[in-house]
């Protein structure tokens, strides 16, 4: 999303934007007391979305085991990549 649209979204000037990475990269800033990360947001939020593509038998057996262990399927491809990157690492 650029610059403008998450400025009309949240009602933000460019002004104030401006204004606020000044005092941000002065080292002053303190408009919150969230943290700021550096880098990647993956590195703050620590998740990412992929997309695969399973063999549909694959997909129906883990949406079976799903429902009967009551999990989500994400909870089951999670596990299931865990314990192969453990297995090779």
């Amino acid at each position: 999303m650029a610059e403008s649209d998450l400025a009309a979204r949240y009602g933000l000037s460019e002004e104030w934007i401006e204004a606020s990475a000044e005092r941000y990269e002065r080292g002053d800033y303190e408009e919150s007391s969230a943290p700021v990360h550096m880098g990647s947001h993956l590195d703050a939020v620590g998740t990412k979305r992929e997309t695969v593509t399973y063999d549909a038998a694959d997909v129906q057996e883990v949406k079976r085991i799903a429902k009967e262990r009551r999990v989500s399927r994400a909870d089951i491809y999670r596990d299931a990549l865990r314990r192969y990157l453990s297995s090779v690492g």
